[in-house]
C-alpha cells in the first residue's frame, strides 16, 4: 500500500509540531497562515532533487523519516492528510520540484513560467457549498516544506479578503454567482471541469474561493469581466507575502482563504533544484463515501 511506510512512521512520533496544537490552529484561523520549523529536519541526510516522477518511491524511501514527521505534524495539528484520484499517483506527500518534460506546465512540476494566483484542486466543492456525498472536497489546508531553496524563486501568499476588499459590489455579487467554469489543474492525469460555479463564497460572514488564474473562465461577458477584474487585482505585488522558507520550514495556510503563486526560474535538473514537499489537509476527516478504496486507504478521495 502506497504511504505505508511514512504513515506507520508519522503514528509513533508525536513532538514533529513545534507549537502547541491549540496555538497553531489559532493562528491559522486568525491569519490564514502559519510557518514553523519541523524539528526532524536533516539537510544532510537529504537525495537529490528528484528530476523524474518516477524517482519518487525510491526518494520516499531514503527520505522516509522526514516524511513520516511531516505527517506526524499534521495529525498532531488536528488536519487529515489526504492524496486525490487522478493526481500524484496516490501519494500523501508530492514532490514540488521541477520535473524533466514538465518544466513547462503551470503546476507544482513547472518552473519556466510563473505561476499566478490559484487555489489548489478548485473544480471540487469549497466551504459554504453543498459537499457532495461521493467526491472529496476541495483541501482546507495546504502545507509546503522547504527541503532546498533557489535564490529568488518564492512562494506567495495573497490573503483573500485584501482580494475581496478592492472589488465592487457589483464585480463581488457576479464572483459569488453560479456563472463559472473551472479546469482541473494541470497536476491531475486526466482532464475535466466543471460548469456553473461561483467563484466565491459566503458562510456565515466569512469568504472562500475557487479561483484560479489559469483555470477559470467566466460564461457570460458579465462574469468574464468580473473574472478580468479579479485577475488584475490579484497582480498586485503589494498583496503579495513572499513566505521566507529556509530548508527546514513550513508554511501551513488556508487554501480557500488565501492564493498562492511561485514566479519563473530555469531548472538545473542536477539534483539540487529548488525543492518542497507539499501536503493536503482536511479539517475533519472525509466521509467513507469519498474514500476511493476505504478499505485499504483512509486518505485517497476520489474525484471521478
Amino acid at each position: 500500500m502506497k504511504n505505508e511506510r511514512i504513515l506507520i512512521i508519522a503514528d509513533q512520533i508525536h513532538d514533529a509540531l513545534p507549537m502547541p496544537v491549540n496555538k497553531f490552529r489559532k493562528k491559522l484561523e486568525d491569519e490564514c497562515f502559519v510557518i514553523w520549523k519541523l524539528p526532524y529536519f536533516k539537510k544532510e541526510d537529504l537525495t537529490e532533487t528528484p528530476v523524474l516522477p518516477d524517482y519518487v518511491n525510491y526518494v520516499e524511501s531514503k527520505n522516509s523519516d522526514l516524511h513520516g514527521a511531516y505527517l506526524a505534524a499534521h495529525f498532531e495539528a488536528g488536519l487529515w492528510p489526504v492524496v486525490y484520484q487522478g493526481e500524484n499517483d496516490g501519494h500523501l506527500i508530492r514532490h514540488v520540484c521541477p520535473m524533466m518534460q514538465s518544466e513547462s506546465e503551470i503546476s507544482s512540476y513547472g518552473a519556466k513560467f510563473d505561476f499566478y494566483p490559484h487555489v489548489d484542486n478548485p473544480d471540487l466543492s469549497i466551504t459554504g457549498e453543498t459537499p457532495s456525498h461521493r467526491l472529496g472536497c476541495c483541501p482546507d489546508t495546504l502545507t509546503l516544506l522547504c527541503l532546498r531553496k533557489e535564490h529568488g524563486v518564492n512562494t506567495s501568499l495573497l490573503l483573500l479578503d485584501q482580494v475581496i476588499s478592492l472589488l465592487s459590489e457589483q464585480t463581488i455579487e457576479i464572483l459569488s454567482q453560479p456563472l463559472f467554469i473551472i479546469k482541473r489543474p494541470a497536476s491531475f492525469s486526466s482532464e475535466s471541469l466543471v460548469e456553473g460555479v461561483p467563484v466565491i463564497v459566503n458562510k456565515e460572514g466569512t469568504w472562500y474561493s475557487r479561483f484560479d488564474w489559469h483555470n477559470t473562465m467566466g460564461m457570460t461577458p458579465a462574469a468574464e469581466l468580473a473574472l478580468e477584474r479579479m485577475r488584475y487585482i490579484t497582480l498586485e505585488k503589494k498583496l503579495w507575502f513572499n513566505v521566507p522558507l529556509e530548508p527546514g520550514d513550513a508554511v501551513t495556510f488556508l487554501n480557500q482563504r488565501t492564493m498562492h503563486t511561485r514566479n519563473a526560474f530555469e531548472p538545473r535538473f542536477d539534483g539540487s533544484d529548488r525543492w518542497l514537499l507539499r501536503i493536503f489537509g482536511m479539517k475533519n476527516r472525509p466521509l467513507e463515501t469519498q474514500l476511493l478504496e476505504p478499505e485499504s486507504c483512509l486518505h485517497h478521495l476520489r474525484t471521478l
